[in-house]
């Protein structure tokens, strides 16, 4: 009987951390209107597995507990002392798990949600501080169940004013009121070069060794520094954050997937993080599936469209479904790995795919542009991160302590000559430049060696191979060169969604203050700064721009 009233408590203590996962859920998934009903669907999708699991951890905690005491302790049905311990102590352990997903998701946030967001853990974290308190406070007080009524009648009340919060989410914006604009004519080009992965932390000492020769030209000629980004650092969120110079939170496209729950009708498209979420789907309950996210959020390539001006845009998601390596890439690859030309390593093979991908985009960039002269131009080649991710271990052989030798001497360059491919491309659009042309070279994110945690946890249950990450956003590079660009000049603090509203700014177009980025004027020439004094708008959602008739 005693095992039984210690079941019936663990399983109520499991379905509660289960809620609160649920809550969290739903907190990350800013897109979506809170319903009551799918909260309690999720709260029992969620105690499968880890009401489940914290089912078991009460259960050996409590005859733990009762081993180590010494005396025999009774237990109720429903234990209020019970589920006063273990629901304190959970909601100290969701607070962890918040804490951490806050601030991996705080991109998703508003200053309002954010507010919201502080307010509902502080709740939480209230009624688990006077829970524990209280548990020593009872050890002596003969009339615990009067307390036990009242402080169950207070996290009775309080607790659905922390999920209050959540519902108080924000509506979207709605744009209805439609101005115009009068479209401009461009006496001025641009080309933006995106190279995946680029981090002065390769850039420097190979500029210092001689053996980046373009980055070293653009560092002593025009403006570089290095790019913040943010977290989580996913390509939809990275892309169209340069492209708005909005945040997540207000441009609202946060995933390319979507995650349905057994067969829920209603799917989700954030899963929190540090929980194992996304391992669900070895288990069958959980499905995930590739969506194509719907944005109504005009970007700079919606206003250049709007302007009538000529531009060409290849960058992700790529265009190269169908892909198979070129000769011609190929041929590139031997050129740069020649040594390594006969490589079996399965892992080379990876990055020779990203190579030659790399060559055929650049191509085929290269191709339209002679074709159709566009005013502006923008791609990006990931394939850096590739090489990064698998042989960064073998630039930086101290950071991980033993490394075979004859893999070092093997593979000790593949990165460095990864750089000097980039190098050639830099140089080939230098050569190019025109004189009323603006350069801009960037990198969403650098590179940063995987912790040791982290390489245990990818030797487990991931890729034993990988040995460098950029989940935390490690900050990225930038570089601009042009006519109206300051020479040998170190910018400092730009961050990615300052890059759309710089650009607009340089093309004469009026900014958005809805824009959470800021217009890097420091990056100009005094005499552009004080011929172009910044102009703005409210949004460009409610503006249209027409050419005059």
């Amino acid at each position: 009987m005693k095992f039984l009233k210690v079941l019936i408590n663990s399983l109520l203590s499991g379905f509660f951390f289960s809620a609160l996962l649920a809550l969290l859920t739903l907190d990350l998934n800013i897109n979506m209107q809170f319903s009551l009903s799918f909260f309690f669907q999720l709260t029992l999708f969620l105690s499968i597995v880890y009401g489940s699991l914290i089912f078991i951890l009460c259960i050996i905690f409590y005859f733990i507990f009762q081993f180590f005491s010494g005396k025999k302790i009774n237990i109720a049905f429903v234990s209020p002392s019970f589920l006063l311990i273990s629901t304190s102590l959970l909601i100290l352990l969701y607070l962890i798990i918040f804490r951490e997903n806050y601030f991996l998701f705080r991109s998703f946030f508003s200053r309002e949600v954010s507010s919201l967001l502080k307010t509902q853990s502080l709740i939480l974290l209230f009624l688990a501080i006077l829970g524990l308190f209280s548990i020593f406070g009872l050890i002596k007080y003969k009339r615990k169940l009067t307390f036990y009524l009242l402080y169950f009648c207070l996290f009775a009340a309080v607790l659905p004013y922390a999920i209050l919060q959540r519902i108080n989410y924000p509506k979207p914006q709605q744009y209805n009121k439609m101005a115009k604009l009068e479209a401009r004519e461009l006496d001025k080009r641009i080309t933006i070069i995106g190279l995946g992965g680029l981090s002065f932390d390769f850039i420097i000492p190979l500029t210092s060794e001689g053996k980046l020769q373009n980055f070293s030209w653009l560092m002593e000629e025009g403006t570089w520094g290095r790019l913040e980004s943010f977290t989580p650092n996913q390509p939809i969120l990275l892309h169209n954050s340069f492209n708005t110079g909005k945040l997540p939170a207000k441009h609202g496209l946060v995933s390319t997937n979507e995650h349905q729950l057994l067969n829920f009708e209603t799917t989700i498209q954030t899963v929190p993080r540090y929980v194992f979420f996304k391992q669900l789907t070895r288990l069958g309950i959980l499905k995930i599936r590739e969506i194509e996210p719907q944005t109504y959020m005009k970007d700079i390539w919606n206003i250049f469209k709007e302007n009538q001006t000529p531009y060409y845009k290849q960058d992700w998601p790529y265009q190269m479904r169908e892909w198979q390596i070129s000769p011609e890439a190929e041929t590139i690859f031997n050129r740069y790995y020649s040594e390594l030309r006969y490589e079996t390593n399965p892992v080379f093979n990876a990055i020779k795919e990203a190579f030659c991908r790399d060559v055929d985009l650049e191509a085929m960039v290269t191709k339209e542009r002679e074709k159709t002269e566009p005013q502006l131009l923008y791609f990006l080649l990931p394939g850096l991160n590739t090489a990064e991710r698998y042989f960064y271990k073998y630039s930086f052989p101290e950071l991980y302590g033993e490394v075979d030798q004859d893999e070092i001497n093997r593979y000790s360059t593949v990165i460095e000559k990864y750089y000097q491919y980039y190098d050639e491309i830099v140089g080939k659009y230098l050569a190019a430049k025109k004189d009323d042309e603006l350069l801009v070279i960037f990198s969403f994110h650098g590179i940063e060696p995987l912790p040791l945690w982290r390489r245990y946890l990818e030797w487990i249950i991931g890729d034993r191979n990988i040995s460098a990450y950029y989940d935390n956003a490690p900050e990225g590079v930038v570089f601009f060169l042009g006519k109206d660009i300051r020479k040998g000049y170190n910018i400092e603090g730009m961050k990615i969604i300052d890059i759309a509203p710089t650009l607009l700014h340089y093309l004469g177009f009026p900014l958005g203050r809805d824009m959470d980025g800021i217009v890097s004027n420091s990056i100009f020439v005094e005499e552009f700064r004080t011929e172009n004094p910044l102009m703005f708008i409210s949004t460009y959602e409610e503006h249209e721009i027409k050419s005059p008739e």
